[in-house]
């Protein structure tokens, strides 16, 4: 998996990068976080069977952004794929094996979850971006649920978990068992309750970070997000 979200990194078309840009992705993230791009053909490259196969079905793989899914190591397990085109919506998810916590983001917060033992979930890909400028250890679980995985991982170096899903009904409930679910290994879970803001042009309330972001633009959410949070004072203690 590896090889191919490398060689996809390198065919990033300008197209697919505005697309990003328009979500609240900056040039450092992309590059950080390893997104690339593929349409519908794998590049040269020895993938696993299994993989082929999948990803032969449908569109799956057809203009789509590649995000690169990692494990607390950094080591690239599984991928997940988003078409370019806002309007399709939906996401397909691929990863290599279900033994070890495998998500968006993970590698790259892992230095943060070492040294300040605290996390923050979120449910998508793109809800990690604005919040990882505010939080580095900002992880996208791709569901709102701690798996397995996931709370033996957490269970191991944090003791301090933000949960962040959505502001849906299936967001709230995953909030309120997750955090169940942690404190019952005393560790600090904290569930983020988001501003309910209308949304430009619309009369949609904001459910989560990237809708946020896309209203609030990056300077108010980053001031929002920090003291719902207590960022600033945290810091201004330390």
């Amino acid at each position: 998996m590896g090889d191919l979200a490398r060689s996809c990194a390198e065919t990033l078309p300008e197209s697919a990068r505005e697309a990003l840009w328009a979500r609240g992705v900056t040039d450092e993230q992309i590059a950080l976080y390893g997104l690339g791009y593929i349409n519908r053909t794998l590049p040269l490259g020895d993938f696993p069977e299994n993989f082929v196969q999948w990803s032969s079905v449908g569109d799956r793989i057809e203009d789509s952004i590649v995000f690169p899914l990692t494990n607390v190591l950094g080591d690239i397990r599984g991928l997940q794929f988003r078409h370019v085109a806002r309007d399709r919506a939906g996401y397909m998810n691929y990863i290599e094996v279900n033994d070890e916590a495998i998500f968006f983001g993970l590698g790259q917060a892992a230095p943060h979850l070492w040294s300040q033992q605290s996390v923050l979930l979120v449910e998508g890909a793109f809800d990690v971006f604005p919040f990882q400028r505010v939080f580095p250890g900002t992880i996208g679980t791709l569901t709102a649920r701690v798996t397995d995985p996931l709370f033996r991982l957490l269970r191991r170096l944090v003791a301090r978990v933000w949960l962040g899903y959505d502001m849906d009904d299936a967001g709230r409930r995953a909030c309120e068992r997750c955090q169940r679910q942690l404190s019952s290994e005393k560790i600090d879970a904290r569930v983020i309750q988001y501003p309910r803001v209308q949304m430009v042009g619309t009369t949609k309330l904001a459910k989560d970070p990237n809708e946020l972001w896309e209203t609030w633009g990056d300077a108010r959410f980053q001031m929002e997000m920090r003291a719902l949070m207590g960022l600033n004072k945290e810091t201004s203690n330390a």
